[in-house]
């Protein structure tokens, strides 16, 4: 049985929690100050923490960080009103929470999102999935500068110390430029730190990460440097749809999902080429066949659960992990960020059709028009001009 911590000082929102939670299928735990969470994590194992950011003594932000520290394996989440949203995105930016949920929350909406959690935790944590993935002896892991660059955003360093460390590393720098100055963010900069206050750290420390995996990592680099393009559209179409379709910014803590979700793919071509050669071949003599129903037969997984498993590995937030996991298949009831899922899905479909490639497309979840409330007339219209951009560069 999995079990469940509540932490606010707030006796009220404990109450409410303990009737809403009173029959469930977990075992729950409520504590009224982070000291009383801390010595019940002493006691037993807590496979999930939910917890409010503003309370006495030891905030939400210094739990958490000891939860990380002791008790990795910890699901954190964080249970905070609208006014703490600022908060609530620096515990995402800092690794510190993977999820967070607004109070007042509903009631259907929160004993989901912690079933949801638990169903992708099982699917993470699946046997095969798991072998799989330890007999692969060099898993690429988290460069250096992203470490550095979370290093110095927890320590509150500033925007100029930060620049001065990317500065070192040109591939990088060129490549916050020119997401600075792409029509989304039109920052017209030369200047790395002007770049970074234009995109926000967040989107530094993703260009970071998804630059070293795609481009970097492996012996393939015609076919990484295919993969970074198809990211690096799929981003900007996902940037693209927020404002214009949706009438909304995306969260910069989420505003890099485009440039991780395809990254099990990078896995599939370093690992597993010849299975990949294999089901290229075979979607190319008969269309009706998909790569993820081909990885799922030849290799017994498939790259959205290994980009997930890499993903949570690398503690990203859990609404990425989810892109990664379910960009083919947006309407899984397992889905917990519906909206930022649906649109990467339109995104990475669109994003193969500018790069005229029919082989990894694969197909189109017409139902996400409906869930985003968009048409397929209003999307041609931003396809279209991106397809424009990139055919420029």
């Amino acid at each position: 049985m999995k079990t469940i911590l509540f932490v606010d000082d707030e006796i009220q929102i404990l109450k409410a929690l303990k009737r809403l939670f009173h029959s469930c299928p977990y075992e729950v735990l409520f504590a009224e100050s982070a000291n009383e969470a801390l010595e019940l994590f002493a006691e037993k194992t807590i496979d999930l923490i939910m917890t409010d950011i503003r309370m006495p003594d030891m905030d939400g932000f210094e739990l958490l960080r000891i939860i990380k520290k002791k008790y990795p394996l910890t699901l954190r989440v964080t249970l905070s009103g609208y006014t703490d949203s600022k908060n609530i995105f620096k515990a995402l930016e800092d690794n510190l929470a993977k999820l967070y949920v607004f109070k007042p929350w509903d009631n259907k909406e929160l004993t989901n999102t912690i079933d949801q959690l638990f169903e992708v935790e099982a699917l993470l944590n699946n046997k095969h999935l798991l072998n799989l993935i330890n007999n692969i002896t060099d898993l690429p892991t988290v460069p250096n500068l992203y470490h550095e660059i979370c290093d110095l955003i927890e320590a509150d360093a500033s925007i100029d110390h930060i620049s001065k460390k990317i500065e070192k590393d040109q591939s990088i720098a060129t490549k916050i430029l020119r997401v600075a100055n792409s029509a989304f963010y039109g920052a017209k900069t030369g200047n790395i730190t002007q770049a970074i206050m234009y995109i926000g750290l967040t989107n530094v420390k993703n260009i970071v990460l998804s630059n070293s995996v795609f481009n970097d990592f492996g012996k393939h680099k015609n076919l990484h440097l295919s993969l970074w393009e198809h990211v690096n559209i799929t981003n900007k179409l996902m940037n693209a749809i927020y404002p214009r379709l949706l009438g909304k910014k995306v969260p910069n803590v989420f505003a890099s999902a485009g440039l991780l979700h395809d990254v099990g793919r990078v896995i599939v071509l370093n690992y597993f080429l010849e299975e990949h050669d294999k089901m290229v071949q075979l979607v190319k003599e008969d269309p009706t066949k998909c790569i993820t129903e081909l990885e799922n037969e030849l290799i017994g997984t498939n790259h959205q659960l290994i980009g997930g498993y890499l993903l949570k590995w690398w503690e990203i937030p859990h609404p990425i992990v989810e892109v990664a996991m379910f960009h083919h298949d947006p309407l899984n009831l397992a889905v917990i960020n519906k909206e930022l899922v649906a649109v990467v899905h339109l995104a990475n479909y669109y994003s193969w059709e500018i790069l005229h490639d029919d082989v990894f497309k694969e197909q189109l979840e017409e139902g996400v028009f409906e869930r985003l409330g968009i048409t397929h007339e209003d999307l041609k219209v931003i396809v279209d001009e991106i397809a424009n951009e990139s055919r420029q560069f």
